[in-house]
């Protein structure tokens, strides 16, 4: 009886530890990504302090939102078959293209419009390039 509360209990533990690791682990992520695209637009235009410190939070919000949206789709699949299951490819392409266009219509109000078409024509396309 003892060694079975043992193993449940350093099971238990175990599932925790990886899990806060992961959350840790997503968040870095996140401040990654942030800080190089804020990086990006600061080198291109010279950002003020506090706009620089808005388009961060706006590059925040839309990239925790996106890894929301992944955690989602790549739920380990269960006897009751979630993840990708449960949400059909179209449906996360919208929920992912309303993040988009949100950011989008955030940036536009914080960019002037040559730093905005800079922003699409140049800096967005350069993010997307595969390493």
């Amino acid at each position: 009886m003892k060694t079975k509360a043992f193993i449940l209990l350093l099971s238990f533990t175990l599932l925790s530890i990886t899990e806060t690791w992961a959350q840790k682990s997503s968040k870095d992520d996140i401040k990654a990504k942030v800080a190089h695209v804020v990086e990006r637009l600061d080198e291109a235009f010279k950002l003020e302090k506090d706009k620089k410190s808005t388009i961060e939070g706006i590059f925040t919000d839309f990239y925790s939102e996106q890894q929301k949206l992944k955690n989602n789709i790549q739920r380990p699949a269960s006897g009751l078959a979630q993840g990708l299951a449960s949400q059909d490819f179209q449906s996360v392409r919208k929920k992912n293209e309303a993040l988009i266009a949100e950011r989008e219509k955030q940036l536009k109000k914080e960019l002037t419009e040559d730093q905005y078409k800079k922003w699409k024509g140049e800096i967005e396309p350069s993010l997307h390039k595969r390493k």
